[in-house]
């Protein structure tokens, strides 16, 4: 059996030369730097809100094999931010707009409100958004429509009523939504149900 070849590494002080001239030359400092302060504002505004935040490094295509992970840091990207409970509003939420690789927000039991959500709307590659408890109507979802990459969708105990699914008939990746203790009837799931055959619906039908 062959011995596998050991990943070559280069020093640190060499990676960190190599990185600089790949940026000067290609005249991607700038485009680097900015994602990454974006990034970093943000980490600071949500650990001082009272939330938490989770990282990786996101590796570009153009960067050596011999450069390690750790010496990326200029590549780390938000993916995950947990604001439950936390003091939260619509000018938190406005440093999120720069967390283009954000897949999961969870803002349950806060003051979150429709204005709150047009920070996130472009967020274009989120997967799971969670606001129960949270003052989100039938307004704030038209929001939400813009999130085409959403797979689960978290409303329960919210303000929407059958109106707003209307906003998420075009979620066609969505496939669990909560919508207990809301204002929805089985009649306004109906036609959502029929456009999102895949999806699964967590919902009780109120009792009267």
């Amino acid at each position: 059996m062959t011995d596998s070849v050991p990943k070559t590494r280069l020093p640190r002080t060499w990676t960190i030369v190599l990185l600089g001239v790949v940026l000067l030359v290609g005249g991607g400092a700038l485009m680097v730097w900015l994602p990454y302060h974006r990034n970093q504002t943000a980490i600071a505004e949500v650990e001082r809100l009272g939330g938490y935040t989770e990282s990786v490094i996101v590796r570009p295509a153009w960067i050596p094999n011999v450069v390690d992970d750790e010496d990326l840091w200029l590549f780390e990207r938000v993916i995950v931010v947990d604001l439950t409970a936390s003091q939260v509003s619509y000018v938190g939420l406005e440093h999120l707009r720069g967390l283009t690789n954000l897949e999961e927000l969870w803002m349950d039991r806060t003051q979150v409100t429709d204005v709150g959500l047009e920070y996130v709307r472009r967020l274009n590659n989120l997967r799971t958004l969670s606001l129960i408890d949270t003052q989100v109507s039938d307004a704030g979802l038209e929001h939400i429509s813009q999130l085409i990459s959403l797979r689960t969708l978290t409303l329960d105990n919210t303000q929407i009523s059958d109106a707003g699914l209307e906003h998420l008939l075009q979620l066609t990746n969505l496939k669990v939504l909560w919508l207990d203790g809301t204002q929805v009837t089985d009649a306004g799931t109906e036609k959502l149900r029929k456009a999102l055959p895949d999806c699964l619906f967590n919902w009780t039908l109120p009792s009267e």
